[in-house]
């Protein structure tokens, strides 16, 4: 069997950096401005939407008719939009069965039917899901991350480099595939390669800025400890997994680099960046409408942590998405940056629903404590490298890996009496509660991605 066609850039370099020069243009605007601008885009999108889908001619096109407001609209879930994928997408030629066929394939790195951006997701939640970008909305994806790593003083001349996802089916290789494009030329790296080999690439390449997962900011901090990466990066970009004040620090403490978060979700494409300051993830308002609403689907106040986000697309005319839901729990700022950017922003992502653990409470019944909430004790344990929560049938399992050189008795009974602290700090007394010291804690899937939390039968 061949191997699978990797991928290269589909878009023309200058009509990306025209694009991108568009949308950096519009973080000049008004707050007023901007939320005019993405009302009509709204507007267009949904009477698109009800004309050329008929799921959503069927789900929507009434309400709209009568007027309903975006708020009253039905939620999409992703096994909803899985479900009824073929009758949502607005080119009669494109179906699920196609697009899994061509992921499956042996090039998946090309365009579907020579035009669509396929991509596949299991997320960090274990439920697969597919997405397609028409030309115009996979120029307006690349176009908004190329505008936010401007704002934060990335251009075509910085060397960087990005160690993300190994396969051709995922968002963040094409990314990097047309990031790469624009860029001095940088070698190829996935967070699966041998640690040796990006170390080895890392000290030739010397790079400005390094973009790739939280969890492997930590393994590279490990690695320059030890001596082995010499590198003096003044900026690294993460992604995909939630990023704590910890990692920050190290990033902070062993580079003096700062971190500048980005917010990318496979179905939707990328959807916000954070600024130099590091408050917030600024949101494309320009291509999406957001919402944070609690587990009934009620807007929540801005501050107050919702129960998930909603996602409409403004841009995807081939697979429109209108209150599409993210389980991400999430908080809005509660007043503008400093940076003087229209875009609002996200305050604070505390994790995913789906990385909540089930546990016996103290006195009976259960209580549900959701795993952001036990960080703490693992990230301030000096010595930890990684760490992963199991949840077992009546309790808890936690796996960690420590550094090179450390004491792994010292750190395990230092996680293990701050997380027996934090448990008894919300009620929960597992039955079973263990901390287990392990080489390695292996990354899901070609997105490579560290899961936080996995059942005992994973």
């Amino acid at each position: 069997m061949s191997p699978v066609t990797a991928a290269s850039p589909t878009l023309d370099r200058d009509l990306l950096l025209k694009a991108a020069q568009e949308r950096l243009l519009r973080s000049e605007w008004s707050r007023e401005l901007l939320r005019s601008f993405q009302g009509g885009a709204l507007q267009s999108a949904l009477k698109h939407a009800v004309n050329a889908s008929p799921y959503y001619r069927e789900t929507i096109g009434d309400r709209l008719a009568k007027g309903a407001a975006l708020k009253d609209l039905p939620v999409l879930t992703k096994r909803a939009l899985m479900e009824n994928f073929d009758r949502i997408v607005t080119d009669p030629r494109l179906s699920r069965q196609l697009v899994e066929g061509h992921l499956g394939g042996q090039s998946s790195g090309s365009l579907l039917l020579g035009e669509y951006r396929a991509v596949a997701t299991g997320g960090t939640t274990g439920e697969r899901g597919v997405a397609v970008f028409d030309p115009a909305a996979w120029l307006s994806a690349i176009a908004n991350m190329v505008r936010f790593q401007a704002i934060v003083g990335i251009d075509e001349t910085t060397r960087s480099v990005a160690i993300f996802a190994s396969s051709p089916v995922h968002i963040s290789y094409h990314i990097g595939v047309e990031l790469r494009a624009l860029r001095p030329p940088a070698p190829r790296f996935n967070v699966l390669m041998p640690i040796e080999e990006i170390v080895e690439g890392l000290n030739l390449n010397q790079p400005e800025v390094i973009s790739t997962y939280p969890s492997f900011v930590r393994v590279l901090v490990g690695e320059q400890q030890a001596g082995r990466l010499k590198i003096r990066p003044r900026l690294f970009r993460t992604s995909a997994e939630t990023l704590t004040e910890e990692v920050r620090e190290l990033a902070a403490e062993t580079w003096q680099a700062a971190i500048a978060d980005s917010y990318v979700c496979t179905e939707a494409g990328p959807m916000g960046h954070e600024c130099l300051l590091g408050d917030g993830l600024h949101l494309a308002e320009d291509s999406f409408v957001f919402e944070v609403v609690d587990g009934d689907d009620r807007p929540v106040p801005d501050g107050v942590e919702g129960a998930k986000l909603l996602v409409t697309t403004l841009a995807n005319r081939a697979l429109p998405l209108v209150r599409y839901e993210i389980s991400d729990i999430v908080a809005m700022a509660t007043e503008p940056c400093r940076c003087g950017l229209p875009f609002w922003r996200i305050g604070s992502i505390a994790g995913r629903r789906e990385e909540t653990l089930r546990l016996p409470r103290r006195g009976g019944g259960t209580v549900n404590v959701h795993a952001h909430r036990l960080r703490s004790p693992l990230t301030g344990a000096a010595g930890v490298r990684q760490f992963q929560f199991v949840q077992l049938p009546d309790g808890l399992e936690i796996a960690i890996a420590v550094f090179e050189g450390a004491d792994a008795a010292a750190v395990h009974a230092a996680v293990e009496l701050g997380v027996r602290a934090a448990l008894e700090a919300v009620e929960a007394e597992p039955a079973e509660f263990r901390v287990r010291v392990v080489d390695a804690i292996a990354r899901s899937g070609g997105g490579a991605k560290q899961k936080l939390v996995v059942s005992g039968g994973d």
